[in-house]
């Protein structure tokens, strides 16, 4: 099986937080790559190079309301280890996902709708 090396993908992170957070990433071996809006409607698994690009669908040039950080390739250990990082030095990006065999398929903008859905419906249960 060939080795996955982990990856960050960052969406619509503020420089100034995206400065402080990549080198506390790259410092425990993770690769940090930026995901302009333009590449929202590709499927993740084209964005990481696990599949070659098919018929692309037009960048739709919508702009996510809040930041989002996806993991890929990451052991559940190493997870904990960017939760640590992030809440150690103050970064807060409330929405966060590592992928899995199903929403490597799925586009930016189908992970971040789940993301946000998923979060509603804890705020709910919560009330």
């Amino acid at each position: 099986m060939e080795k996955t090396y982990p990856i960050v993908l960052v969406y619509r992170t503020p420089d100034l937080i995206l400065n402080r957070l990549t080198p506390l990433l790259r410092n425990h071996g993770i690769s940090v790559r930026v995901v302009r809006k333009e590449q929202y409607t590709v499927p993740l698994n084209v964005l990481l190079g696990i599949k070659q690009p098919g018929r692309a669908l037009p960048g739709l040039g919508i702009e996510l309301a809040e930041p989002m950080l996806i993991m890929h390739g990451f052991s559940s250990e190493l997870v904990d280890v960017v939760l640590k990082l992030l809440r150690e030095n103050s970064i807060r990006i409330d929405l966060k996902a590592v992928t899995t065999p199903t929403n490597l398929a799925w586009t930016s903008l189908q992970v971040y709708a789940e993301l946000r859905k998923e979060r509603e419906t804890f705020l709910n249960q919560n009330k």
